[in-house]
């Protein structure tokens, strides 16, 4: 009746969708194919236009950045080769040759004068590395100096050795200032006398070519950059830097890192942090720069991309090499491309708008035309949905309690037949102390003391009454056993159900309790022997393998637990011994007893130790059509047993923080079940 009444109303629906839907389709894809057309056509050609207006910008700022970072290093180059022409000058002049001081110092000064918008200091030192004489823009500043010996600098020590032209790399001065040295050294050959008091007369005389000194300049690295800053033109959207030739930062806008190894921790760490670890490409521009002669390269970041120009600034060197003292680099942001791409960009929005606006306008006519539909198609889907919903819910609550209804009557059938083996059982052994053994024991009727006493004389006397006696009498009392063990699952169940299963958690060592459940077990199971040979009790085998295993759980609960899984193997274990193991594992570690082709895991943290406890029997194994509801209430196959303890076990385990599972052995032969608890608590 639900499934007929569920078709009607999906079948109604669906008309009315279809008359919908037919109206909808002649009208609504003219003007969508329409408005998606003119869409395309508008974004392509804006799209071209942009592209082709961007690439132009980009040629013409390439373009202009090559322009100028060659223009200043040519510039840069020729001021360098004004100041080697100085030195060259200084050293061929005659107060040279002469040693006169006060002409050395006269020429110093000239030389300083016509170069000082990029050199700040021209230095004399002799033959020795003494610091003779010197001019400087601070000089009266720098004047404890002199006399003090520089022979340990390279500008002094490679001219020395060369006799050639030197251009050093950016050297921190005594007065802790970065900056670039050109030194040009002063020699002599032996017949050219040379007044100088300090030459050994001999030494004068020598037939070699004598080394006198040299003649020194320096470039402070500040107002290098200040020089390269004025060739930049007031209106040019860019900035400048210069690198020499080993990757230190001789000019950088940021001047607090004039002096510092571009490629040194302390810098690359602030490139990181700037560029959020996009320094390794900017990185590779540099090095790229650094060797080659000249260049251009782009490069993007986040939202924002830089043209980077770059030139090698060279200068004259020793046999007509030229001397490279470093590269001059010029970035320039890429913000005129991007103004007009956001113009285009804007305009696309506003053509975009405009058709938009059209198709909207048309779509929301077809939509009043259609409105009446409309709201009878969400009337009948509403309806639907609401009708669905309660079909659903009637489906489930019938599922329910079918379910509900089979697990009741599986319950009452279990429980009554549990019921009834040991109330019989128990109810025919006190029938037979009653008619064989103590009749006056269990009347009714007033007790005769004389009687009972002359049968119970009776009964010890007689060995063979009084064994079928004991015999009764221990059924008797394993029955009520079993009454009361059925009691406590049917009560522990309920607990478990209204989240009251409560534990008494303490610190005892595992391996203990294991004995004891199986000293317990087979004082108890007498009745659990080998088929074949009914004399001998099932044999239990536990043999610790890490002693103590200390876990804090509830003691009680944990014997029920191994209990239940005990008694659960040795009832389908087909009087085959059973093994127990407990081992401690860490996560993913899982349990391979030996029989198991695959590992259990257990999904605990990789660092919290557990304890994996295992019963083996050698079985039949478990069932396949139990294994999927193994854990769940009242799933058994045996004629004996509730099909509560292994639910039971369950729960503790899992109140407990563990994990219990079960599988088949890999031979074939029996199962294994077995349950982890945490040690780390």
């Amino acid at each position: 009746m639900i499934e007929q009444i569920n078709y009607n109303v999906l079948s109604q629906n669906k008309t009315l969708r279809l008359a919908d839907y037919g109206k909808t389709f002649v009208i609504l894809p003219i003007l969508l194919v329409s408005s998606v057309i003119l869409g395309i056509l508008s974004f392509n050609y804006f799209t071209q236009t942009a592209n082709q207006i961007q690439e132009l910008a980009l040629d013409d700022l390439q373009t202009n950045s090559e322009i100028e970072v060659y223009s200043i290093s040519n510039i840069l180059q020729n001021s360098i080769y004004f100041v080697n022409s100085n030195l060259e000058r200084i050293v061929n002049s005659p107060s040279i040759t002469n040693w006169n001081i006060t002409g050395i110092q006269r020429l110093l000064d000239l030389a300083l004068n016509s170069t000082n918008y990029v050199a700040d200091g021209y230095y004399l030192l002799d033959r020795n590395g003494t610091l003779v004489t010197f001019t400087g823009i601070n000089k009266e500043q720098y004047a404890p100096f002199k006399g003090i010996n520089l022979s340990h600098r390279d500008y002094f020590q490679i001219p020395k050795l060369n006799g050639t032209l030197y251009t050093s790399t950016v050297i921190e001065s005594n007065d802790s200032v970065p900056r670039i040295y050109i030194s040009f050294p002063i020699t002599r050959s032996n017949n050219t006398e040379l007044l100088d008091p300090a030459v050994d007369l001999q030494q004068s005389r020598s037939n070699s070519t004598s080394f006198k000194g040299v003649v020194v300049a320096s470039i402070a690295a500040k107002t290098l950059g200040n020089f390269l800053e004025s060739q930049l033109h007031p209106k040019f959207n860019g900035e400048i830097g210069f690198l020499d030739r080993d990757g230190t930062i001789i000019y950088s806008p940021n001047q607090t890192f004039i002096g510092k190894d571009y490629f040194g921790p302390e810098f690359q760490s602030f490139m990181k942090t700037s560029l959020k670890d996009n320094e390794e490409r900017f990185n590779n521009i540099i090095h790229k720069a650094l060797a080659a002669e000249s260049g251009v390269d782009e490069f993007s970041f986040e939202n924002s991309t830089t043209t980077i120009a770059y030139q090698a600034v060279l200068v004259p060197g020793s046999q007509g090499q030229e001397n490279r003292i470093g590269t001059l680099f010029i970035t320039i942001p890429h913000t005129l491309a991007g103004d007009v791409i956001g113009l285009i960009n804007a305009q696309n929005l506003v053509n975009f708008t405009i058709i938009l606006g059209i198709a909207s306008i048309a779509i929301i006519v077809t939509i009043i035309l259609l409105r009446w539909n409309q709201i009878l198609k969400n009337v009948v889907d509403v309806k639907t949905s609401q009708l669905t919903d309660s079909i659903a819910k009637l489906e489930k609550a019938n599922e329910d309690l079918q379910s509900h209804d089979k697990l009741q009557k599986e319950f009452i059938n279990v429980a009554a037949h549990e019921l009834r083996t040991p109330t019989q059982a128990i109810s025919g052994n006190l029938e037979l102390v009653e008619m064989t053994y103590l009749p006056s024991m269990l009347q009714e009727t007033s007790i005769n003391q004389d009687e009972i006493a002359r049968e119970f004389r009776d009964l010890v006397e007689n060995k063979e009454k009084l064994v079928e006696f004991r015999k009764a009498l221990i059924s008797t009392y394993r029955n009520s056993q079993r009454l009361e063990k059925l009691v406590n699952d049917i009560l522990d169940t309920s607990r478990i159900e209204g989240n009251r299963l409560e534990l008494h958690k303490e610190f005892f060592n595992l391996n203990e309790k294991i004995e004891n459940v199986i000293k317990d077990i087979s004082n108890k199971s007498s009745n659990y022997r080998e088929p074949n040979n009914p004399n001998n009790p099932i044999k239990i085998v536990f043999e610790p393998q890490q002693s103590p295993i200390n876990v804090f759980a509830d003691k009680l609960r944990i014997f029920e637990v191994l209990s239940n899984l005990l008694n659960n193997a040795i009832k389908f274990s087909n009087g085959n011994p059973i093994i127990i193991s407990a081992i401690k594992s860490k996560k993913n570690k899982g349990i391979s007893p030996g029989f198991d082709k695959e590992k259990v895991e257990v999904p605990y943290d990789q660092d919290v130790e557990i304890v994996i406890v295992s019963v083996i029997d050698r079985g039949k194994g478990i069932d396949r059509e139990i294994l999927p509801r193994l854990f769940t209430k009242f799933a058994t196959k045996s004629t004996q047993g509730t099909g509560l303890g292994l639910y039971i076990a369950k729960n503790i385990i899992e109140a407990h923080g563990g994990q219990i599972w079960a599988q088949d052995n890999a031979d074939g032969n029996g199962a294994t079940f077995s349950f982890s608890l945490p040690l780390d608590l």
